[in-house]
C-alpha cells in the first residue's frame, strides 16, 4: 500500500512540473533593420536637345535697277525722238549727256527724253545731275510718264516769273489731261552745278527731294495724280533761248514698301 502511495506522488509531482511554469514566449517578428550609410543618389537630368539657331531672314535688296552709265546705256532704255547728235556717253566719260534743246514734253515735241517701263508697286527713283540752267524754263531731270497729256516732271530749272518763281531752283510739274496744275512748288537751288534729285511713288501720291551732296535731303513737295503712268526717265528740254548741256552720272531705282 505504501508503495502505491509512493508512486501516486510522483504522477502528481510530474504532472505539476509539466504544468506550472510558462513557456518562454516566441519574440514578435521584427522587419529586416535598413542598411547604414546608404546614400540615394542624385536623379540625374536627361539632356535636352539644343534648340535649333533660327535665321533672320534677309533683308530684301530694294534695288531695281541702276545704270552709271559706263561706256554704253542699260538695258531696257528706250529713246522717244532720238537725235544722236544731241546725246552722249563719251563727252564726260561715265556721264550722259543730253542737250537741253527746244521743246516739251507737253508739246510732242521734244528730242531724246528717255523711258523705261514702269516698275510695279511704289518705288523711288534717283539721279545725280550736273546742269546750271541760265535762260527761262531750260529744265533736266526726271519724268514720269503715261502720255504728252499726262506726266509729272521733277528737275532743275530756270524760271524768272515773279511771285512763282524761284530762278534757279527745283520745279515740279503735272500735266493732267494737258493741263499744268499751276503749282509748281518752286525752291532755290544751292550756288552749284551738282544736284541729287529723287522722286518717289507711293500709291497716287509723288513726293519729291532734292540735294546738294546726296547725304542731306530736303523735301520740295508732293502732287497727287490718278493718271496711270507706263514709263519713267530723263529729259532735258525748253531750252528756248539756247541749247544747254545737262549731264546725268546715274539713274536709280528702287522699291519702296
Amino acid at each position: 500500500m505504501k508503495h502505491i502511495k509512493f508512486f501516486v506522488l510522483l504522477v502528481v509531482i510530474f504532472a505539476l512540473a509539466a504544468c506550472g511554469s510558462p513557456a518562454t514566449p516566441a519574440p514578435e517578428p521584427t522587419s529586416p533593420p535598413l542598411p547604414t550609410n546608404t546614400s540615394i543618389p542624385e536623379p540625374t537630368s536627361t539632356p535636352l536637345p539644343p534648340t535649333a539657331t533660327i535665321e533672320p531672314s534677309p533683308t530684301p535688296d530694294p534695288l531695281l535697277f541702276r545704270d552709271d552709265f559706263e561706256g554704253s546705256l542699260g538695258e531696257g532704255w528706250t529713246w522717244t525722238q532720238e537725235n544722236k547728235k544731241s546725246w552722249s556717253l563719251t563727252n564726260n566719260p561715265g556721264w550722259l549727256e543730253i542737250i537741253a534743246r527746244p521743246g516739251y514734253v507737253g508739246g510732242g515735241n521734244l528730242d531724246n527724253i528717255l523711258l523705261r517701263p514702269i516698275p510695279g508697286g511704289n518705288f523711288e527713283i534717283e539721279i545725280k545731275l550736273n546742269f546750271k540752267p541760265v535762260g527761262d524754263y531750260q529744265i533736266a531731270g526726271l519724268l514720269i510718264y503715261e502720255s504728252a497729256a499726262n506726266y509729272l516732271q521733277f528737275g532743275r530749272a530756270f524760271c524768272d516769273a515773279p511771285s512763282v518763281c524761284a530762278k534757279d531752283g527745283f520745279y515740279v510739274d503735272l500735266s493732267t489731261n494737258g493741263n499744268l496744275d499751276g503749282q509748281n512748288l518752286a525752291t532755290p537751288a544751292e550756288n552749284t552745278e551738282i544736284a541729287f534729285l529723287r522722286l518717289r511713288r507711293e500709291g497716287s501720291k509723288y513726293t519729291a527731294y532734292a540735294s546738294h551732296d546726296g547725304q542731306e535731303w530736303r523735301l520740295i513737295g508732293e502732287k497727287i495724280s490718278d493718271m496711270n503712268p507706263m514709263f519713267i526717265g530723263l529729259l532735258a528740254g525748253q531750252a528756248w533761248s539756247a541749247p544747254q548741256p545737262a549731264q546725268f552720272d546715274y539713274f536709280i531705282v528702287n522699291q519702296v514698301p
